[in-house]
């Protein structure tokens, strides 16, 4: 064999082959570089081009599964929240060896902790600046918060049409999206996850008990 036989024919080198993926495939692939993309970092410095690249993907053909920038973030955090449900509904179907109220509470309390922990669909970002997202994502959050409202009620045995109770509620969810955040942006040190459920469920004991005696958690 001589040299001119050992040189590849660069006509012949065999070049990788992008597959064509179908409409469900490439909408899943842009959700989930967009949930790469916002898993640290702010919505408005994350572009669309940026998450087209990541997903293999035109920045053209992002708009036209999405429409825009907002509407993909959207998208992403009513996914987002869906799943955060899903995983909080088990609560109430498994909720262990102590079924009672409390005893849901801090399962809720861990399952959305280690929902932020995974940093799934940007939620901790959402919660950072909440001033720099599009409306349909804050929409999607205030409705996350009104099912946990009703949950948290309902676990307790409260009465949500009390208006003392619902503004001590709204505080306590308050309390743990901001404590959550803070636990988030520390790393999420592992040491830290059980007392931050226990001053969650302390924090919400103190101002219930203000208003009338209840059970102990």
């Amino acid at each position: 064999m001589n040299a001119k036989e050992d040189t590849p024919d660069p006509d012949r080198t065999v070049r990788p082959v992008r597959r064509r993926l179908g409409a469900d495939e490439r909408r899943a692939a842009l959700l989930e570089a967009a949930r790469a993309a916002f898993r640290t970092r702010a919505y408005t410095e994350v572009s669309v081009a940026e998450i087209a690249h990541a997903a293999g993907a035109s920045e053209a053909l992002a708009h036209r599964y999405f429409g825009s920038k907002s509407a993909l973030y959207a998208t992403m955090v009513t996914d987002g929240l869906r799943e955060l449900l899903a995983r909080d509904a088990a609560c109430d179907a498994d909720p262990g060896p102590e079924p009672d109220g409390w005893a849901r509470l801090r399962a809720s309390l861990r399952v959305y902790l280690g929902f932020i922990a995974e940093g799934a669909n940007g939620w901790a970002t959402l919660l950072r600046a909440p001033g720099s997202v599009p409306p349909e994502a804050l929409a999607e959050r205030d409705r996350g918060r009104a099912v946990f409202h009703e949950r948290v009620t309902t676990r307790l045995g409260l009465d949500a049409g009390d208006p003392a109770v619902r503004l001590v509620v709204d505080g306590y969810l308050a309390y743990v999206d901001n404590a959550c955040l803070r636990w988030w942006e520390a790393g999420c040190p592992e040491e830290l996850r059980s007392p931050l459920v226990e001053s969650a469920v302390g924090a919400l004991t103190g101002a219930l008990a203000a208003l009338s005696p209840v059970p102990e958690p």
